[in-house]
């Protein structure tokens, strides 16, 4: 788990049926660290390694958090 404006984030890939992998980002609150606040989910784009799916949900929960101000 990584760490963005103190909030931790994770990058999860998600294996797509006939191959490639979709991605989903997990945001979480910044002092209750077990404590989900967003999912990212991203089914649209299928990535063909499982470290791109990972990064761009990493880039999706970085631009979440960027949006909250």
């Amino acid at each position: 788990m990584l760490h963005y404006k103190e909030h931790p984030i994770n990058g999860i890939a998600v294996p797509q049926a006939g191959g490639g992998w979709h991605c989903t980002g997990l945001v979480f609150e910044p002092e209750q660290k077990v404590t989900e606040i967003q999912w990212l989910k991203c089914t649209d784009l299928i990535f063909r390694t499982k470290k791109q799916a990972e990064e761009h949900a990493l880039s999706r929960c970085r631009s979440w958090i960027d949006e909250l101000g």
